[in-house]
């Protein structure tokens, strides 16, 4: 093989590497005609002592992998949603969505609706900076509100959006939760969309 050829595969190589690292998103135009993808996950706050890191608590909608179904050299612990991440008066039914130190990652909820009620992808801005944690007064506000976007209460039925924002990554995800079994675990429905603009 000449210089020239093997010069040639290596840029080949690497294109289509970009082309399935891109891809492994999964946004695509035609979002509303695939069928949603499934997950459990399991409180971080019940089952933190079982098992270890995150456990089951976390999921990458990059990868589409849950933290205890592969080593982190694919998701280098970085996750797009933890579920039971903290317990207020002993509730962890939570959605976190910041995960890793430049997250700027927002969740939002969109009511109880079916995939069906879903027509367009709702925009929802990632934070201009990333957040230095949750603040936990809830004088004025909710603590969903005074966590600007980044947990949301988890509730059977309802849809949420999510726009992860992160140094790696940067789209968009709409989920369901379809069961959720209040302190110990939620079953959710979701799909990588295209971004709303």
């Amino acid at each position: 093989m000449n210089f020239a050829t093997y010069v040639g595969l290596v840029v080949l190589s690497c294109f289509a590497f970009g082309l399935s690292s891109s891809a492994q998103v999964g946004a695509v135009e035609n979002w509303r005609e695939i069928g949603a993808k499934s997950v459990t996950l399991y409180s971080r706050a019940k089952y933190k002592d079982k098992y270890a890191g995150y456990g089951k608590s976390t999921f990458s909608f990059k990868y589409g992998l849950r933290s205890d179904d592969v080593d982190q050299a694919i998701t280098h612990n970085d996750y797009e949603l933890q579920f039971g991440g903290m317990s207020i008066d002993g509730d962890s039914d939570w959605f976190g969505v910041t995960m890793v130190t430049d997250d700027r990652s927002r969740i939002k909820d969109l009511s109880e609706l079916n995939w069906a009620d879903l027509v367009d992808v709702p925009a929802l801005p990632a934070a201009a900076e990333p957040q230095k944690g949750i603040s936990l007064s809830f004088k004025t506000r909710n603590f969903e509100e005074s966590s600007n976007g980044q947990v949301t209460r988890v509730a059977e039925g309802h849809m949420y959006v999510v726009h992860t924002r992160d140094t790696d990554s940067d789209f968009y995800t709409l989920l369901r939760v379809d069961k959720l079994v209040s302190g110990d675990e939620v079953t959710i429905s979701w799909k990588n969309v295209p971004a709303p603009f």
